[in-house]
Parts: structure tokens; sequence; C-alpha cells
């Protein structure tokens, strides 16, 4: 990981994104860990996310996908953030955000988080462990 990079990206952003937050994370919750602008930017280039497009980003953190993704590709985003430590930091994020006007957050846990109709476009993290998505799964498909 190229610290300096994202230092770089944080502060054009106007976004505080860094370090690694493992303060709620057990066995079933990740901790925070903001994904690299290197491969946010990978992302970007793709082209699969346009300007008219609305990204739902599980797992937001401290909405550095949101905030980068919208500014880079001028979608609009919808970040989920079910700890209320990290979504205080998002808030506090979007006050001063470059691209402020097309970004929102939810406090709301993921698995039981309404999709708005108006969402093509997901974006995860390794957000859930494999016993959230079985259980998720499992009572969703009534068995």
């Amino acid at each position: 990981m190229n610290d300096t990079q994202d230092n770089k990206w944080d502060k054009l952003l106007h976004i505080k994104t860094m370090g690694k937050d493992d303060s709620q994370s057990d066995q079933y919750r990740y901790p925070y860990e903001p994904t690299p602008y290197s491969v946010l930017q990978r992302l970007a280039n793709t082209g699969l996310i346009r300007k008219n497009n609305m990204l739902l980003d599980y797992g937001c953190g401290k909405g550095r996908v949101d905030f980068f993704l919208s500014y880079q590709t001028r979608c609009r985003c919808l970040g989920v953030e079910y700890d209320e430590r990290v979504y205080e930091k998002v808030m506090e994020n979007k006050k001063e955000a470059v691209s402020k006007e097309r970004v929102s957050f939810s406090l709301a846990n993921a698995e039981e988080f309404q999709l708005p109709e108006q969402i093509d476009r997901i974006y995860f993290f390794n957000p859930f462990s494999v016993e959230i998505l079985r259980k998720s799964y499992i009572s969703d498909d009534g068995g």
C-alpha cells in the first residue's frame, strides 16, 4: 500500500480515511480498513461506473469509496455503515468533502437495509463474514 499516494488523495478530496480501526471488530464484523486508492482508480477507469449511476457502498466506513468514485466518475453514492463511531467520522468527512453533494450515508445494519430502487451498482470491500452472508441467505431463502 502506498500511504503517501493515499494521503495525497485524502487531502485532494478534503477527507480523512487513513488507518485501520478494529476496535469494534469480532469474528463476524471485520475492522475498518480503507480500500487503497490505487484499487479505486482502476475501478473508476473501467467505465463500469458513470455519471448516471447510483452506487451503494455496503460497509462504507469513513466514505473513501463514495467520495472518490463520486469525484472521479460523477456518480451518486449511498454508503451504509453499522458502526456508530465510524459513521460519525464519515459524517465529519461529508462536511468538507469535495464531492459531498453527490454522496449520502445511512447508519444501518446492512442485513436489514432496504435497497433503494435507484441503486444500479453495489460495492463490497470485505464487509461481511461468511457467517453473516450465510445467515442472510438462509433467512431470505426461507430455509
